[in-house]
């Protein structure tokens, strides 16, 4: 397959602080890959050198075979590349809908059609809210849903998914999963941070796993489950009895 991203040796610095560290990987187009590990891994600030909120300190990003490594974040929607916060934004005094419009102007100004793709990502995300309802009332789940249209709206290939299950119930966390497999089927690639491991590892077809910045693992799910470097940093003892 071919790969839509490539990372090469990508290190991020705060000062004294190594964020990121001599990354190398490989995302294959059409693929969801999970990005797991401890809290302070690096996994927030691999997404952010990714969609150009910062820029690594040393290493390359590839994109469609260009180098976007230093380039502008207001340009990577342009690129084709989008991503969700952890912590939701939503324009709280605005309706669903025109939340979900704000990205369509990307690729044309003309309302009528940036309606009717809103009304369509509105139904595709299979959000349960009223669609003129105005965004900060909306229940958790549905202000996920909500982030993830915002963010389709823009037709990007790759979509970057930031703990988008994060404050969810089992259920929530299944109709998330079915509409990131759903957005994966319709050729968007997707890399996604989850802390909920079973979760993630239902739902991807990669995992890989940073700690203390620095790519521990990376393969198959399966593969990963089974890593004694995974289970000794990360996944625990308990996880491989539950799936055992």
């Amino acid at each position: 397959m071919t790969n839509i991203l490539e990372l090469r040796n990508v290190t991020k610095q705060f000062g004294g602080l190594v964020a990121v560290n001599d990354v190398t990987t490989d995302i294959e187009e059409g693929s969801i890959v999970g990005l797991i590990g401890p809290n302070g891994a690096g996994k927030t600030t691999l997404f952010n050198m990714i969609a150009n909120y910062f820029h690594p300190t040393s290493g390359t990003i590839h994109y469609k075979g260009n180098d976007i490594t230093n380039v502008k974040v207001d340009k990577m929607a342009k690129l084709g590349i989008a991503r969700t916060f952890q912590v939701t934004r939503p324009f709280g005094d605005m309706s669903i809908i025109d939340n979900i419009m704000v990205g369509g102007y990307l690729g044309t100004n003309n309302t009528k059609d940036v309606r009717k793709k809103a009304e369509e990502i509105y139904e595709y995300v299979a959000m349960t809210c009223n669609p003129l309802q105005v965004a900060s009332e909306v229940t958790t789940v549905d202000r996920k849903k909500l982030e993830v249209g915002r963010a389709l709206a823009t037709a990007p290939d790759l979509l970057l998914l930031d703990e988008v299950m994060a404050g969810c119930n089992p259920q929530e966390k299944l109709e998330l999963v079915e509409c990131a497999r759903k957005i994966r089927e319709s050729g968007v690639t997707i890399i996604i941070i989850e802390h909920d491991i079973k979760t993630i590892m239902s739902c991807s077809d990669k995992i890989i796993m940073l700690d203390r910045g620095s790519k521990l693992v990376e393969g198959l799910p399966q593969e990963v489950g089974n890593d004694p470097r995974a289970i000794s940093a990360y996944l625990g003892e308990d996880y491989v009895h539950v799936e055992g």
